[in-house]
């Protein structure tokens, strides 16, 4: 699949409300996630086609019933290559985004002792081949992939949905 049109297709404001709706509170339909955002069902509708187009959220099957029931679907999307402007200030909204979801973090009141000690922030600098990026990059994701997703139903009732970012990237070369 096209990373780069995956990356456009996350560019509406409402995609990514309802991307996340579906990832960290689980399973809903058209209509109940119109209600929750305040648009129509058949414009939540289409933007919910639009996010399985592009592999980011897929059909629940065994629901049963005359509605459809959509649920997010882990995708990873590769960086856009140098060329492609337009993706890439996409993928910077989408960092923007995740900057926001940050600062609101910040902003609330400090959270239960224990969330506020295990909640970290981390950078970095690495001196790393391709390949070892590439070796980071599947061990974060071997690690994410044991971990139970935000919405998983058999959470504890002292689990809460949790944002993870992580970036490897190279520092461009002097002179570039």
């Amino acid at each position: 699949m096209d990373d780069v049109h995956a990356v456009r297709a996350l560019a509406h404001p409402l995609r990514l409300e309802l991307l996340d709706l579906l990832r960290f509170e689980g399973p809903s339909t058209a209509t109940l996630l119109a209600r929750r955002v305040g648009e129509s069902s058949g414009a939540t509708s289409y933007h919910l086609r639009q996010l399985a187009r592009h592999g980011f959220i897929e059909e629940m099957s065994g629901r049963g019933g005359r509605e459809r029931w959509w649920q997010h679907r882990e995708r990873r999307v590769a960086v856009p290559r140098a060329g492609d402007s337009s993706a890439r200030t996409l993928l910077a909204e989408l960092l923007s985004r995740e900057a926001h979801a940050l600062d609101r973090y910040l902003a609330e009141p400090s959270p239960a002792a224990d969330w506020e000690e295990a909640a970290f922030f981390q950078s970095r600098a690495l001196r790393l081949t391709a390949a070892e990026l590439a070796e980071l990059r599947g061990a974060i994701e071997s690690l994410l992939a044991s971990l139970r997703l935000a919405d998983a139903g058999d959470a504890p009732a002292d689990a809460r949905p949790v944002r993870v970012l992580a970036f490897g990237y190279p520092r461009p070369l002097e002179g570039s």
